[in-house]
Formats: C-alpha cells, sequence, structure tokens
C-alpha cells in the first residue's frame, strides 16, 4: 500500500491532458492568496480571471520556458521558469491577454501592475545570477508537505546537478518553515505599497553532490 501511494505521488512531466485540470486545481489552491485577493478583491472576477491566469498565462510561460511536474492524478503542480528565460510572466499576460475573460477596472490593473512592479524588483536584486524561479506550487485540499516536496524534487536536483540557485517568494509566513526544511533560505521580505499584503522571498543555494 505505501509503495502504491508513493507511485500516486511521484511527480512527472506534465502531459498536454492534464494542463486545463492543473489550472482548475492551482485556482483553488491560490483563491485566497493574500497576494492574489489584494488585486482581486471581488470573489466573482477573482475566479474567472485566476483561471484564465493560470491555465493561459502561467502554465503557458513554464510549459515555453520552464519545467511543470504533477502527478498521474493530478493532486498538485510545481511550476517553474528556468534559468536565462527571456520570457517573463508579463510577457505572456500581454500576449494572452485578448483571451482575458472579462474587461478589468482601472484600479485592479494599477494593482496588479503594482504586485508585479515590487516582485520583479525584488527578485532582480536578490537573485542576481540565473536561477530556477517556482512561480507556483499548489496541491489540493491536502496539506501534505511531502507531496509538495515531491513536486519540487526534480527541478531542485536538476539546479543541484547545474549549480543552479532556485528563488521563491511568498505571501504566507507559515510557509516559510516548509522551504527552509527544503533547503531555502530567507533573502529579503517587504510589503506591497499602497496597502498590500507583506511578502517573503527565499533562495536555495545549490547543493553540489
Amino acid at each position: 500500500m505505501i509503495s502504491q501511494i508513493s507511485r500516486l505521488h511521484s511527480a512527472v512531466p506534465i502531459r498536454r491532458s492534464q494542463v486545463v485540470p492543473l489550472g482548475t486545481l492551482l485556482t483553488r489552491a491560490y483563491y485566497n492568496d493574500p497576494g492574489v485577493t489584494y488585486v482581486l478583491p471581488d470573489p466573482d472576477v477573482r475566479r474567472s480571471v485566476l483561471s484564465w491566469f493560470f491555465t493561459s498565462v502561467a502554465l503557458r510561460a513554464s510549459r515555453l520556458c520552464g519545467e511543470i511536474y504533477t502527478t498521474a492524478n493530478v493532486d498538485g503542480g510545481a511550476l517553474w521558469i528556468c534559468p536565462g528565460a527571456n520570457v517573463t510572466i508579463g510577457h505572456v499576460v500581454k500576449a494572452e491577454i485578448s483571451s482575458l475573460p472579462r474587461q478589468l477596472d482601472r484600479s485592479t490593473l494599477a494593482r496588479w501592475i503594482n504586485v508585479n512592479t515590487r516582485l520583479d524588483s525584488a527578485r532582480h536584486h536578490l537573485a542576481g545570477k540565473p536561477h530556477w524561479y517556482l512561480i507556483a506550487l499548489g496541491t489540493g485540499p491536502s496539506t501534505d508537505t511531502g507531496l509538495r516536496r515531491a513536486l519540487m524534487a526534480p527541478v531542485l536536483a536538476t539546479a543541484d546537478w547545474d549549480l543552479r540557485p532556485c528563488y521563491v517568494e511568498t505571501f504566507h509566513e507559515e510557509d516559510l518553515s516548509f522551504y527552509e526544511r527544503c533547503g531555502f533560505q530567507i533573502a529579503g521580505a517587504g510589503q506591497i505599497p499602497k496597502g498590500g499584503p507583506s511578502f517573503w522571498t527565499l533562495i536555495r543555494p545549490p547543493r553540489p553532490r
């Protein structure tokens, strides 16, 4: 039984047929994220825009310029941008903006730009050299940290082999201990200007074998 559960939770590269289910799962996982609720306070707008963001933007960016790992049953997913990638989330947003399911008002767009600008500035200042960027890590209702570690494991191993650091940001202070157990170190902290939430940035140095 243990080996069967382990196989079900083993991280595998995403297949085309898993893109929509993973987008749905990540929409639920990030629905109450403080950064998301700040940008999209209206629940109905948040649901539709977040679904669009993951399916059309984040998953697309990671498939083009990074790696995506999930499980056979799509119990969760880890979305990465690889070192030196020329395409950013902002580039993909601009390319896919015409497919946005609803018109966003100026205040929402201003908050979105506010968050992206602050996070991009922090990453470029703190990360420095080429790095793996974890743009999303989410699971289903379970808070199984073993599953989250398994989803990250393939890219962490690649980063160690290539001697590349990994970078992640979070709006959840309770996530810090989990990332630290995975080898990340707190690199900085800040707050989104104009009443936004607090956030933390973490870097995982490579572990040479």
